[in-house]
């Protein structure tokens, strides 16, 4: 990606800003997590209701874990991150104090480290994670193309150019619980293959 592409879209991330962006899955709204106006925005954006957390898209497993509650043995949030990370597969797990307080519920948090390359550079550049969701309203279909992804042009500070890179969203997995949440482009049984292994 050239840097007169990838530079303007950091700079929104770092004022506060929400981007558009085409993520490895579908298209998905990124905005800092400390950011409480960015992420007002993107609940408005979205008609998303305020008790249904946003994810956390890190840069590295590290950062990840980092989040995590210290006391909970993260040995299989582990063993799915290696397995499949990075790549479309959302790992929600107990939350640690590091984790914002706007993406826990119930005192859990959503992670994902992307398979876009200069999706995780941007993150690195803004402390290692941000909050995300995808760019389609709530109960509309996803967002699969920079045309499509253009008619929120007036609604986001930035439209990144690309294309996205999947036609299913992420799967997601309570980690604690063993539990496939939503099946999207990893497969239920490829995840419990990696849960049920010696």
């Amino acid at each position: 990606m050239a840097e007169s592409a990838f530079e303007p879209s950091l700079e929104v991330l770092r004022a506060g800003g929400v981007l558009a962006w085409p993520t490895d899955t579908t298209w998905g709204l990124v905005a800092r997590a400390d950011r409480p106006e960015a992420l007002a925005r993107i609940y408005r954006l979205k008609g998303r209701p305020a008790d249904k957390p946003l994810q956390l898209l890190v840069a590295d497993l590290e950062t990840a874990l980092a989040l995590l509650d210290p006391g909970w043995d993260p040995a299989p949030f582990v063993r799915l991150a290696k397995a499949f990370w990075p790549g479309a597969l959302t790992l929600v797990a107990p939350a640690g104090p590091a984790a914002p307080a706007a993406c826990v519920r119930e005192g859990r948090v959503g992670l994902r480290q992307p398979a876009d390359a200069e999706l995780r550079r941007l993150l690195a550049a803004v402390g290692g994670y941000a909050a995300a969701t995808s760019l389609n309203p709530s109960g509309r279909p996803p967002v699969r193309s920079y045309r499509e992804a253009l008619r929120y042009a007036d609604r986001v500070d930035r439209v990144h150019p690309g294309e996205a890179g999947g036609e299913l969203a992420s799967t997601v997995v309570d980690v604690e619980r063993g539990e496939v949440l939503r099946e999207g482009a990893v497969p239920a049984e490829a995840i419990s293959k990696v849960l049920e292994a010696p």
